[in-house]
């Protein structure tokens, strides 16, 4: 198996680096939705996968299932988030970590 090749490059085409802008943006808007209607989404999302595209949510079985629902009703928005909502509440334990 071969090692993975990590390669960093500049960028400085103004097209390039205008499109990530846009994308980090949408991204954010998203995320700032999400933080601002957790409560909303929160009950039904726990033990499931939560997408957020365009400022609307999404609740699946699947990753799967969320990254078709945002290629289909928000195709544009490549800002999206798609996570797992843990189904338990409460605190968690991790005994015995240094």
């Amino acid at each position: 198996m071969a090692e993975p090749v990590l390669r960093i490059e500049e960028v400085f085409n103004p097209h390039d680096i205008a499109r990530a802008c846009a994308q980090n943006e949408r991204h954010r808007r998203n995320s700032d939705w999400l933080q601002m209607h957790w409560a909303d989404v929160l009950p039904q999302a726990r033990g499931k996968f939560l997408a957020v595209a365009g400022q609307e949510p999404f609740v699946a079985n699947t990753p799967e299932e969320a990254w078709a629902w945002v290629a289909t009703m928000h195709p544009e928005d490549d800002g999206a988030i798609v996570q797992y909502v843990r189904p338990e509440t409460g605190p968690r334990i991790y005994a015995g970590q240094r």
